[in-house]
């Protein structure tokens, strides 16, 4: 494989585009508009399922995936600059962007593994790359007519510049992008009702619609139960063993944790003007710490390494419980849980070099997975919690509010037991997975 001019873009592209038009899909979707309101719910549920898709593939090739990716991503934004002047425009920028920023960081690293392989490691310009991110982050505080000029302008360039210093678009394999299995296999047809219930919860938080919330509820909690029952038959045929399943879907439920609860918790109890000090930084501190640190504690740790993660990111979910140490929390959540990303990482690559499109895809789909099941089962805890206290879904509605009135008794006891139930519940799985892990290791 020819080796790349400049990995620099590409690298602020995978590790910004999940979160950053996140961030902005979502300040749209609270001026109540139904087109703002679904353009969020389409960049989400694309995001969150995208991966899905290509697990359906019988074969699937890393520089034409990146190549597609890139291409999508840089209509998505180009629409998007549209969607200054003609609002429906935001409904297919959303989309395309969705399904970028789920395909393109798995193509990414499996072009940077097969790089390393071949050793041509792909270069990254430090400054470059600090430069391309300050952008990104003046763009999303630009003033509210400007912004999505600004955030979008920003991301075409940095994929017209992906595209050519990265050569993303040369030397391409003269073979398609991929090669489907049968078009409606079990597994596509169990992703799409996946879609359909994400997109649904979603909607109906943000349009405030009871019934297609509780569809939403019902409809997992149905297919939930049945993939529990199929639980012990399907994990015969699961190709990675138990605890590298175990861990990879734990990093979801933490990913899900941290960002999702994290952000209503600290809406509904501080007001939203608190989530850029208290969830959004912390979370950018412990993802760059571990970042600059993880190889040095690798390195100290070895066969320690993995225990430690898990008993740090306990320490971080207990910190959780008080109020006035949630920035610490999150910093210690989003540190552990990214060094636990590393690792496993290296555990899926190094396990089946010559597999890295599969073994790429199998760690972001179970990843996904535990975020997906988190998800659910949170909306349903709060859910069953409203209906045990006689009070009305607009309580929940509301923790997606900007305003004070967020901050009610009413609301403040809500989340109370919501907080307790997350914390329990997250400690109980990261206890098993620490179980699973050691048990692994004494077989050896």
């Amino acid at each position: 494989m020819k080796a790349f001019k400049s990995h620099t873009a590409l690298l602020i592209i995978s590790n910004t585009i999940t979160i950053i038009p996140y961030l902005y899909f979502l300040s749209l979707s609270k001026e109540q508009s139904l087109s703002a309101a679904l353009a969020f719910a389409l960049f989400y549920t694309f995001r969150m399922t995208g991966i899905f898709f290509l697990q359906t593939l019988t074969a699937l090739f890393a520089p034409s995936l990146l190549a597609a990716s890139v291409l999508i991503g840089g209509a998505g934004a180009l629409v998007g600059i549209l969607s200054t002047w003609w609002s429906v425009a935001l409904l297919p920028a959303a989309g395309l962007l969705g399904i970028s920023a789920s395909w393109l960081p798995p193509a990414d690293l499996m072009v940077r593994q097969k790089a390393k392989l071949t050793e041509q490691p792909l270069k990254n310009d430090w400054k470059e790359a600090l430069f391309y991110l300050l952008v990104l982050l003046f763009a999303l505080r630009l003033p509210d007519d400007l912004q999505g000029v600004g955030l979008f302008g920003s991301y075409f360039a940095l994929f017209v510049l992906a595209a050519k210093s990265s050569q993303t678009f040369n030397n391409l394999p003269k073979r398609p992008l991929m090669q489907r299995n049968q078009l409606f296999n079990k597994q596509f047809l169990l992703y799409f009702f996946f879609f359909l219930l994400l997109f649904g919860l979603r909607s109906a938080r943000l349009i405030k619609s009871n019934a297609l919330f509780e569809w939403a509820i019902t409809g997992f909690l149905f297919l939930f139960a049945l993939l529990l029952i199929t639980l012990t038959k399907r994990s015969r045929s699961w190709e990675q063993p138990l605890h590298l399943n175990v861990l990879t879907f734990i990093r979801g439920v933490i990913g899900n944790f941290l960002f999702l609860f994290g952000s209503v918790y600290v809406t509904g109890r501080l007001g939203a003007q608190a989530l850029s000090t208290h969830v959004y930084l912390p979370y950018a501190l412990g993802l760059f710490g571990a970042m600059f640190l993880g190889g040095k504690l690798a390195h100290r740790l070895e066969k320690q390494l993995v225990p430690t993660y898990l008993l740090g990111l306990m320490a971080g979910v207990l910190l959780f419980s008080s109020d006035t140490l949630i920035p610490i929390s999150l910093f210690v959540i989003s540190f552990f849980n990214a060094g636990l990303n590393q690792w496993l990482t290296k555990q899926y690559l190094t396990a089946k070099p010559g597999a890295i499109e599969q073994q790429s895809l199998a760690k972001y789909a179970t990843q996904s997975k535990g975020s997906l099941v988190h998800q659910f089962l949170l909306m349903t805890l709060l859910f069953v919690i409203l209906r045990f206290e006689h009070q009305p879904l607009a309580f929940l509605f509301q923790l997606s509010g900007t305003t004070a009135t967020n901050q009610t008794s009413r609301i403040q006891s809500f989340l109370e037991p919501a907080k307790w139930g997350s914390i329990a519940g997250v400690l109980c799985l990261l206890v098993g997975g620490l179980v699973v892990f050691r048990r692994n290791r004494k077989e050896k």
